[in-house]
C-alpha cells in the first residue's frame, strides 16, 4: 500500500496516463476515415502534450512545495533552532525524508543540551575550584583563567590576551609553563608566591597536544601553606616531646645511678635523691596525663556531658581546692564572677579550662600581684576573663601561644613544673564546646587570657 503513495509511483502513473491517452487516441483514429485522419492526428498529439505537460506540473508542484518546505525548516535548524519541525503530510520518500529530518533535529537537540549542561558543570567546577587554573598558548599567553588564579597573580579582569611571566605574581607559574611548553612533558615544582608573601604553591604545568603538535599547557597551582606549616608543627611536636621526656628522665637516670653506686647507703642524701626521682617522675607523669588528654581532644573521642552551670560557684569551687596557692598565696586570686550567670557546658572540662588558666596566671605573676576572673554575658555565649598584673607578653609570641609545647621563657616554664600542653589544652576543650580563646597582653602591663562557651 506504501508503494502506491511513493512520488516514483506518482511520476510512473503521470507516464502511464499519458501512454494510455496516447493508445485510445490512437485507436480512435485508425477507426475513422480517411478524411479525418490528419485532424484527429493533430488533435490527438495535442491533447497528449497537454496531458503530459499537466501531469508535469503536478508533479513538480507537490515536489517544489514540498521541497521549499523542508529547505525553510532545514536553514533554520542550521541557523541553531532545533525547535522547528517539518509537517509529515505523506507516507512517501517525502514524507519519509521529513521525518528522519525531524528525529535527527531530536537528536541533535538532546545532544545540544548535554554538551551545554555539561559545559555548565565544567564551568562551575573551573570558577570554584581551590586551585588556581591558567590556560596559556603555545606562547605562554593567557587563554583563561579561574578566579582563584587571578588572585593569585593580581591579574586584572582582562588579563586574557596577556603573557604569563608579565603578571605580578606570575613568574613562579610562567617557568613551570615555559618548562613544559620546552619539554612536551608535565612539570611539577615548589616555590613560594611571589605575590603573597608566605604562601608555598605546588605548580604543575601539562603541555596540551592537539594531532601530536604542543598548542598550549595549563597550570594548575595549589596552596600547600597549611600543609606545609602542620609538617613543622609535626616534627617540633616531636622534638619537643623528645626533649620535654629526655629532661626528667635524664635526671631520674643520673640519681638511680648514683643511688646505685652507693649513695643509697647514705640515709640522708639517698632520701634526698629519692625526692628528686619522685619530682621528676611526677614531671613524667603530668605530660604523659597532658598528651593523652590532648590526643582525646583532638581525636574527637570525648563526648560533652553538657549541663548548666554557674560560673561564681564553679570557680569558687577551685579556689577553694588550692586553698595555699590561691588564697593565701603570694598572688592575690579574686572572683568577681556575677552570681546567677551560668554557660551549658560539660562540668569536668569547664573545670580543666579554669585550672590551667588560673595556674597559668599565678605561675607567671610576681610576688604581691593579683589575678582576677570577671565575665562578660554576652547575646548567645558567656566571655569569661582570667587577668592578671603580671609583666606581660611580647607580642611576638601571641600568635603561637595556645601551640602545643609554646613556651616565651623555656628555662623558666620548665623550672615552674609546667608541661607546655595547658594552653593548647584550654584551646581544644573550649573548640569543642564551639567557643574560641583569645590573649590581650602588652609588656609591663600584664595580661588577660579568655574564652566564650555558649548559654
Amino acid at each position: 500500500m506504501k508503494y502506491f503513495l511513493t512520488l516514483k509511483f506518482r511520476i510512473l502513473a503521470s507516464y502511464a496516463l499519458v501512454g494510455v491517452s496516447g493508445c485510445l487516441l490512437t485507436a480512435l483514429l485508425l477507426g475513422t476515415g480517411s478524411v479525418l485522419r490528419r485532424e484527429v492526428l493533430l488533435a490527438a498529439l495535442i491533447f497528449s502534450a497537454f496531458l503530459a505537460f499537466i501531469s508535469a506540473w503536478l508533479v513538480i508542484r507537490l515536489l517544489s512545495g514540498s521541497l521549499v518546505e523542508i529547505t525553510g525548516v532545514a536553514r533554520r535548524f542550521a541557523a541553531g533552532d532545533l525547535s522547528s519541525r517539518i509537517p509529515v503530510r505523506s507516507s512517501g520518500e517525502i514524507g519519509e525524508l521529513s521525518a528522519t529530518l525531524n528525529a535527527m533535529a531530536d537528536e541533535l537537540g538532546r545532544r545540544v543540551r548535554d554538551a551545554e549542561l555539561r559545559r555548565l558543570e565544567l564551568e562551575a567546577a573551573f570558577s570554584n575550584m581551590a586551585e588556581a587554573v591558567v590556560v596559556t598558548d603555545g606562547a605562554g599567553v593567557i587563554a583563561r583563567m579561574n578566579p582563584r588564579a587571578r588572585a593569585l597573580l593580581l591579574a586584572p579582569g582582562g588579563a586574557s590576551g596577556a603573557r604569563l611571566m608579565d603578571m605580578p605574581g606570575g613568574p613562579e607559574l610562567s617557568a613551570a609553563a615555559l618548562k613544559a611548553l620546552a619539554s612536551g612533558l608535565p612539570v611539577s615544582s615548589e616555590t613560594l608566591c611571589g605575590s603573597v608573601p608566605g604562601i608555598v604553591l605546588s605548580v604543575t604545568a601539562s603541555p596540551i597536544r592537539e594531532q601530536g603538535i604542543i598548542g598550549g599547557c595549563v597550570v594548575v597551582a595549589r596552596d600547600i601553606t597549611a600543609e606545609r606549616r602542620l609538617e613543622a608543627m609535626r616534627r617540633d611536636f616531636v622534638a619537643n616531646v623528645s626533649h620535654e621526656l629526655r629532661t626528667p628522665l635524664t635526671a631520674i637516670k643520673g640519681y638511680v645511678e648514683t643511688l646505685l653506686d652507693g649513695a643509697l647507703e647514705d640515709k640522708e642524701h639517698a632520701r634526698e635523691f629519692l625526692g628528686v626521682i619522685g619530682e621528676h617522675a611526677k614531671r613524667l607523669d603530668n605530660i604523659v596525663a597532658d598528651l593523652l588528654k590532648l590526643s582525646r581532644l583532638e581525636s574527637g573521642a570525648s563526648l560533652l556531658e553538657k549541663s548548666e552551670i554557674e560560673l561564681k560557684t564553679l570557680a569558687d569551687g577551685i579556689l577553694a581546692g588550692f586553698p595555699a596557692r590561691f588564697l593565701s598565696g603570694p598572688v592575690k586570686v579574686s572572683n568577681l564572677l556575677a552570681p546567677g550567670l551560668t554557660a551549658r557546658a560539660d562540668r569536668a572540662r569547664l573545670e580543666q579550662v579554669f585550672i590551667n588558666l588560673l595556674d597559668n596566671a599565678v605561675k607567671f605573676t610576681p610576688q604581691g600581684g593579683s589575678v582576677e576572673i570577671s565575665a562578660q554575658d554576652l547575646r548567645d555565649s558567656v566571655k569569661v576573663l582570667v587577668r592578671d598584673n603580671g609583666s606581660g607578653i611580647p607580642a611576638e609570641h601571641l600568635p603561637r601561644l595556645f601551640e602545643r609545647f609554646y613556651r616565651v621563657d623555656k628555662a623558666r616554664s620548665r623550672e615552674l613544673g609546667g608541661t607546655g600542653l595547658g594552653l593548647s589544652i584550654v584551646r581544644h576543650i573550649v573548640e569543642l564546646h564551639g567557643g574560641s580563646v583569645g590573649v590581650e597582653s602588652a609588656e609591663g602591663k600584664g595580661s588577660t587570657f579568655w574564652f566564650t562557651v555558649p548559654k
